[in-house]
């Protein structure tokens, strides 16, 4: 085995290591952005149906966990919105469906980037896999001889 030869393994194994590394990295933000987009979605489809309904009525709703509550409705014309750190607005129910649809968009297309870097990296650690094997295969027939 030539120093040379080593070199290049270990540089091959540290790449390998990294490459490993960000796929998880990757395939945790695929997940979370996957929680998120069903988050919104559920989101717009509740404002959806209480748009449908009527003052007064009164509705099960749903309050996460699959657990409902009786509510009856007082304004279905406007809805409250964290913010974040403790902010809330109010917002009419259009324009809360209108910002969660471009947080349902944006959400969508950082998924799929997501998925196309998870392949690309995916098939740069199998080449990186690949071309370790090669080199070992050659080190291992220069040692045999």
């Amino acid at each position: 085995m030539t120093e040379e030869q080593q070199n290049l393994l270990q540089k091959l194994y540290v790449e390998q290591q990294l490459a490993e590394s960000n796929l998880n990295t990757i395939q945790q933000q695929i997940e979370l952005t996957q929680v998120l987009l069903n988050q919104y979605q559920n989101g717009l489809a509740i404002l959806k149906e209480l748009e449908a309904r009527k003052e007064g009525e009164e509705t099960l709703l749903n309050v996460g966990g699959g657990i409902f509550i009786q509510a009856k409705l007082i304004d279905t014309s406007k809805v409250t919105r964290a913010l974040g750190s403790g902010v809330r607005i109010e917002l009419s129910i259009e324009q809360a469906m209108e910002g969660v649809g471009k947080a349902i968009e944006s959400l969508g297309k950082q998924y799929e980037s997501l998925i196309s870097d998870l392949g690309k990296l995916a098939n740069r650690a199998e080449s990186l896999d690949a071309q370790m094997r090669q080199l070992a295969t050659q080190m291992q027939a220069q040692g045999a001889q």
